[in-house]
């Protein structure tokens, strides 16, 4: 959250500084969707989540006409359900008390973006159709958590494995929206956005069940589905712009002349499209494992392990 606060932040302070601008360069668009599973992924009953998107336009083209487009980037984030597992007993018998694991879906898209319009900068209201097409992940990871932290101050108060069921896919589809113009720099926006995407592993939490008998989750109740996601998005679009200054005329004497000079730019915001890196599908035994304490002694339930099963898309 700290991140996404700075974020936020920046974006605005940029706005900020061209609100004197004159002509659109660019749009910065920051939104809050829910994330709504379809097809195979919707059937299996995979929970549905909430999360924030991140995108860059560029300007329009032809920049007068009616009808014109714009290409960018969008990345998306959303965090689906959790569900816990309490009172798990743990291998080390020096430590005190019990633990809790808690398993989260999460997913993640990279996506290009062509858009649409309907409308110039200078209408109020603007309808669009974006067109996209990138890469969506969906992640499932694990959480052990000491239930007596402070008591056992030599261990490590928990234990975060990451891509117990882990999938990767091509995703592309389309979305439509409407924009509506607040001032020279924001605008709001609200929309949908439907993307198809290739089968691969996915795991809803109504599968995910503690092993009877034992301490330990399993894991492996994972299906090979289409992983069709819906978004609705609202939000709002900070306008970039290339900066001008009108220089000051001199009235102290009637012989000075104008500069044949008007208008001088005196900044152009420079802007960098950067794809994040994708990774291939991954087994939980290849997943990355963070602890919050390195240099304690970690723990697990017990048993075989806090993780029974796993998979890849």
């Amino acid at each position: 959250m700290r991140s996404i606060r700075k974020t936020l932040f920046l974006l605005c302070a940029v706005a900020g500084l061209h609100a004197m601008a004159q002509e659109s360069k660019g749009y910065l668009g920051i939104g809050f969707h829910t994330a709504c599973p379809q097809s195979e992924l919707k059937d299996i009953k995979y929970d549905n989540g909430y999360g924030i998107n991140l995108s860059y336009l560029s300007s329009r083209y032809p920049s007068k006409s009616m009808l014109n487009v714009q290409a960018g980037m969008q990345m998306d984030f959303a965090k689906m359900q959790s569900k816990k597992f309490e009172n798990l007993e743990l291998s080390d018998p020096n430590i005190i008390g019990t633990a809790t694991i808690t398993a989260t879906n999460s997913m993640y898209a990279t996506m290009g973006v062509v858009r649409l319009n309907w409308g110039t900068d200078d209408d109020k209201f603007v309808p669009y159709v974006n067109f996209l097409i990138g890469n969506r992940q969906y992640n499932t990871r694990q959480t052990l958590e000491l239930d007596e932290v402070l008591q056992n101050p030599d261990y490590q108060s928990d234990t975060t494995t990451r891509h117990i069921v882990y999938t990767s896919r091509l995703h592309y589809g389309a979305g439509i929206g409407c924009s509506y113009r607040l001032n020279k720099t924001f605008s709001l926006e609200s929309g949908i956005t439907y993307t198809f995407g290739d089968k691969g592993a996915a795991l809803p939490l109504r599968n995910i069940k503690q092993v009877e008998g034992a301490s330990q989750v399993d894991f492996s109740d994972y299906k090979i589905v289409k992983t069709d996601m819906l978004l609705i998005n609202v939000g709002f679009r900070i306008h970039l712009f290339q900066q001008y200054q009108t220089p000051q005329e001199s009235t102290s004497s009637p012989t000075t002349t104008n500069t044949t000079t008007r208008y001088k730019d005196v900044n152009t915001p420079r802007t960098s499209n950067t794809t994040p890196r994708t990774t291939t599908p991954s087994t939980r035994n290849s997943g990355s494992t963070k602890s919050s304490s390195p240099k304690k002694t970690p723990i697990s339930t017990k048993g075989a392990g806090a993780v029974k099963g796993g998979g890849k898309g």
